[in-house]
């Protein structure tokens, strides 16, 4: 395997089929459509949220949180709905569940586009043609005149392989340049696409005074903003209670009494969770160990570090393995699907899931 070519992470190569998972020209319009409503409920929960100190706390969040959208008005620019879809359920709900929003340093758009391409998918069946480019143009869309798309990380980071092939797929295009936000390697009046995480930057501020100084004071502009934290914080479903997600609810000491006996219904993950971290499946722990980890993760809730419990959902079946599907958002529109095939455990760096190409089908 030439791993030059492969898609990588943490310098290790992926794994990939070229079969693809086919879904139906009318399943994916319901899909996109359910999905889209869905982004514009958690865009307007943004807007309340940063208008409510104490509902940013219970997000998770800082109470002072940012408040400004991106130049064209979104606070959820780019994101990922992943979600669970069985065409055999007998009702709509049944068919559709989500999981969760990915909106703080979303990832994968290239290298779902690479598989596509390895398999020949035609470019009329394949949702992910030129997403790369895609993605390019709903960045410099926020600021049109920028002289250079910068995507902003940290150097080790565990997805830098595919950062380095989209800013080589960009370069074919435009300018384009990748930078670690300690460097100051831009230019005034760039336009920065930001995949390092809010966490990161509040944790190491002082390190990355240079980016802070030039965001605040506008010298550049900034797509992911500070206000995308409210679409990345698992919380927000167990507020707004939408259809479209498992029952989801915040850890309280009333919720505890029931979790503790329904281990093996409820998975439960941190606020502001990502790439698998912080995700815990009752089915997975003794029920000593279960009781246990209530007492603890109630604790750090309760400390202003939450918790959610999400029930768990029976995963589809393709091929005789379990399937979860990825839905991408540009700017507030459906542009592209990520399928993750295979695994037996929570979605994360560890787990085996293999990934395959996605082709739209009559």
């Amino acid at each position: 395997m030439n791993t030059e070519d492969t898609p990588l992470y943490n310098g290790i190569p992926l794994e990939f089929s070229t079969d693809p998972v086919y879904i139906k020209k009318s399943d994916s319009i319901f899909i996109e459509e359910t999905l889209t409503h869905l982004l514009s409920v958690a865009e307007e929960f943004t807007k309340q949220a940063l208008k409510d100190p104490d509902l940013l706390i219970q997000l998770g969040l800082p109470p002072d949180l940012p408040d400004e959208p991106t130049p064209l008005g979104f606070h959820i620019p780019f994101a990922r709905f992943d979600f669970l879809f069985d065409s055999l359920g007998t009702t709509n709900e049944s068919k559709l569940k989500v999981l969760e929003l990915n909106t703080d340093g979303t990832s994968g758009f290239n290298t779902s586009e690479w598989i596509g391409e390895k398999a020949n998918i035609p470019d009329e069946e394949n949702p992910n043609k030129d997403l790369s480019k895609r993605l390019y143009n709903a960045i410099l869309a926020h600021s049109p005149k920028s002289p250079e798309v910068v995507l902003l990380d940290l150097e080790n980071t565990e997805t830098n392989w595919e950062q380095r092939d989209l800013v080589k797929r960009w370069n074919v295009f435009g300018s384009a340049k990748w930078c670690d936000p300690i460097s100051k390697n831009w230019s005034p009046g760039s336009v920065i696409y930001r995949r390092i995480l809010s966490w990161q930057l509040r944790y190491h501020q002082e390190r990355f005074n240079s980016f802070l100084n030039d965001w605040s004071e506008k010298k550049i502009t900034v797509v992911g903003g500070w206000s995308s934290d409210v679409g990345m914080s698992k919380v927000w479903p167990a507020i707004t209670k939408s259809t479209e997600f498992p029952e989801t609810r915040v850890l309280n000491k009333f919720l505890i009494h029931r979790l503790r006996d329904e281990r093996e219904k409820w998975i439960l993950k941190g606020a502001l969770s990502y790439a698998g971290k912080a995700v815990l499946r009752g089915s997975d722990l003794s029920q000593e160990k279960w009781e246990s980890t209530l007492t603890r993760i109630l604790s750090e809730t309760e400390s202003g570090r939450p918790w959610i419990a999400q029930e768990k959902c029976p995963i589809p079946l393709v091929d005789g393995k379990p399937c979860e599907l990825g839905l991408y958002f540009l700017n507030g529109v459906a542009s592209g699907y990520m399928c993750r095939w295979g695994h037996l455990d929570p979605i994360s760096e560890k787990s085996t899931e293999i990934l395959r190409p996605v082709q739209i089908i009559p």
